[in-house]
């Protein structure tokens, strides 16, 4: 059985925090006029999209996946064209994230997805080759109203988390792969505040969560709801994302570590606009919303928020951000991460692999020692 060592923190530190009172939170922070960056693509959708999430492709960037979660079901795009490719149609599904199992190009893709109907959580395989949709046997029964949740795993875990917010508290599964899919391993629920309404799992294995009032918490100590991490005006909490990256090529002296780079996102749902930090010490980086072009709209008011930091190829060889909209035409339209830095004048870093990195094998593990003696 294996429990994270976040999960472990968690225990200890959660069970600390009042049960049924909110977060307590820093000053309000200064409004923030939000920078428009042009839309450089757009997806259309046959339902508006109540989840956004990306899967990587093994060793073509532009062929990895925009992926969308609807009332109508699941449905996966190519980011490069906004081709669909598959899709798992009659299922009521709210929200979705993506993490892996195993690490480089043989790690396999697993989507999680919430079925509010079913109070359950289903989970998908994405098969590396076809890119399609494999149901997996796993299946997760929630009980009360889920608020957001978040799936993913820190460097060097083997398998992803999955992490609940209710009310007042906070669900972890932790999984073990399987057969080729998940089983659930261990389960712990801790103490929250009440106004917790999205979470985001850092590569750091590090869990993030935002309030209904924009104030964004690491979890990473006893007083970690003493005072946010990061904080914004916002008027509806619509979704966080971490955009990792670390130092640029040449920035890190041999030998050394990178250090870590990229940006927390955060979305009101009732502006469109996405509130950027520092994903390293959460200071305010600014607000940008998606711009209209003569061939595409902007987006005055967003569904759901998609960000990475991965490597899609292209205009998002530094990843992106993808918000949906509502309407009698619902899509997914996109702005690329070096347009965002541009416009709030941030670094972007080195895009990080979510697939992980497989670990290098020592000689010892290859080399047949043969002992000769003398005749």
């Amino acid at each position: 059985m294996r429990i994270t060592a976040l999960a472990v923190l968690l225990t200890g530190m959660l069970a600390l925090a009042a049960c049924g009172r909110d977060a307590v939170d820093a000053p309000a922070p200064e409004p923030v006029a939000p920078v428009g960056v042009a839309a450089s693509d757009e997806t259309s959708l046959a339902a508006p999209a109540t989840g956004l999430a990306f899967w990587m492709h093994l060793n073509v960037a532009f062929n990895s996946l925009l992926i969308a979660a609807s009332a109508d079901g699941l449905a996966a795009y190519n980011i490069e064209d906004g081709a669909a490719v598959s899709s798992v149609p009659g299922v009521n599904l709210s929200g979705v994230a993506v993490s892996y199992l195993g690490f480089g190009p043989t790690a396999t893709g697993v989507v999680a997805a919430f079925q509010p109907d079913a109070g359950a959580f289903a989970f998908y395989r994405i098969d590396n080759g076809a890119r399609s949709f494999l149901s997996l046997e796993t299946t997760l029964d929630i009980r009360g109203a889920v608020r957001g949740f978040c799936f993913g795993r820190g460097d060097g875990v083997p398998t992803p988390s999955l992490y609940v917010v209710q009310r007042g508290k906070i669900l972890v599964f932790n999984f073990e792969e399987q057969d080729g899919g998940l089983a659930a391993a261990a389960n712990i629920a801790m103490n929250a505040p009440d106004d917790l309404a999205a979470c985001a799992v850092d590569n750091d294995g590090a869990l993030l969560t935002a309030s209904t009032s924009g104030a964004i918490f690491r979890l990473d100590g006893e007083d970690s709801f003493k005072t946010p991490f990061a904080k914004a005006e916002i008027g509806e909490v619509g979704g966080l994302a971490v955009i990792a990256a670390t130092a640029p090529e040449g920035d890190t002296p041999e030998g050394d570590e990178p250090a870590a780079y990229g940006q927390l996102a955060l979305l009101d749902k009732s502006t469109g606009a996405v509130h950027l930090f520092d994903r390293t010490d959460g200071h305010a980086l600014g607000a940008v919303i998606i711009a209209a072009i003569d061939e595409i709209e902007g987006v005055a008011a967003a569904g759901a928020m998609g960000a990475t930091g991965a490597n899609l190829g292209g205009l998002y060889r530094n990843g992106l951000i993808a918000l949906s909209t509502d309407g009698e035409t619902p899509a997914v339209r996109i702005i690329p991460l070096n347009g965002v830095a541009n416009a709030l004048a941030f670094p972007t870093g080195a895009s990080v692999n979510p697939r992980g990195a497989v670990a290098p094998v020592e000689d010892d593990g290859l080399l047949i020692k043969i002992e000769l003696g003398a005749e």
